[in-house]
């Protein structure tokens, strides 16, 4: 199986926050085409939110489910590869704020 490391190599991929599991690459279908999937996960400690930029006193930025991005890569093959990055970050104020504006 091959590492986090490795695949950060072959994807040529410099931020070692990046995270890729065991069994990362699936294929799929995206618009109709065959493609293949790489799956990984961006995770780090904030120094503040990115939405609202409030500093990361006291640990009040954490990690709240995903947002996934979908990166396309430079076609090196015949299937066109995606990179399927999840972020993980809201500060609390946007999540109180998120609650409070959902409707009952």
């Amino acid at each position: 199986m091959p590492t986090s490391n490795d695949m950060q190599k072959v994807l040529d991929i410099q931020d070692s926050n990046i995270i890729f599991k065991n069994n990362c690459v699936t294929y799929g279908t995206f618009k109709g085409r065959k493609c293949k999937y790489i799956d990984c996960t961006l995770s780090y400690t904030p120094e503040k939110c990115r939405k609202c930029q409030i500093e990361n006193k006291n640990y009040i930025v954490y990690k709240n489910g995903t947002q996934t991005s979908r990166i396309t890569f430079p076609l090196s093959g015949i299937i066109p590869t995606f990179l399927r990055l999840k972020k993980q970050f809201l500060c609390a104020k946007l999540v109180k704020n998120r609650l409070l504006l959902k409707p009952l």
